[in-house]
């Protein structure tokens, strides 16, 4: 009798272990976590938290600015962010548009809007769009940002006419 439960609760336990998947399906709780996550990003740059902006960030993200290189490290993100804040950056709105996954991975596609004024020189607006990578890191139970890239829609900087 002992060896019939025996095998029983192996085959049960082996059934179950067979059944589940490696990886969890990405969902929609999955896509309202990085909707929501964007949103934090957009509320600690406009706060200038840099420990709270490049906590969304992983460790090895990978950073492409329009017209520079790409930047990899939350240490270098953060010098990047750093110069954006000495220049009057701020006021940073984005519109998350479209968001999908597979497993740890997302993507998140958008639009942005960023207010400048600088030290000396007149306000300008900035309008664009943007895409982002997302991992899920198990160790935080967050999503972080991978990679990051956007570019603008307008030619150049549009003053803000004082009129």
């Amino acid at each position: 009798m002992r060896r019939i439960v025996l095998v029983a609760v192996l085959a049960a336990a082996l059934g179950a272990a067979c059944s589940q998947s490696a990886e969890t399906p990405f969902g929609q709780q999955d896509a309202a976590r990085i909707r929501q996550r964007t949103q934090e990003f957009a509320q600690a740059f406009n706060a200038k938290d840099m420990r709270k902006l490049l906590s969304i960030y992983s460790g090895e993200t990978a950073f492409m600015p329009p017209n520079a290189p790409t930047l990899r490290g939350r240490d270098a993100v953060g010098d990047f962010y750093k110069g954006m804040f000495d220049e009057g950056a701020g006021e940073l709105s984005l519109e998350s548009k479209d968001v999908g996954g597979h497993g740890q991975l997302a993507f998140e596609s958008g639009t942005f809007s960023l207010t400048r004024r600088p030290p000396s020189g007149p306000e300008t607006r900035d309008r664009g769009k943007y895409l982002f990578i997302w991992r899920f890191n198990r160790a935080q139970n967050a999503w972080l940002i991978d990679y990051t890239i956007w570019s603008s829609d307008l030619p150049e900087r549009v003053e803000i006419s004082s009129d």
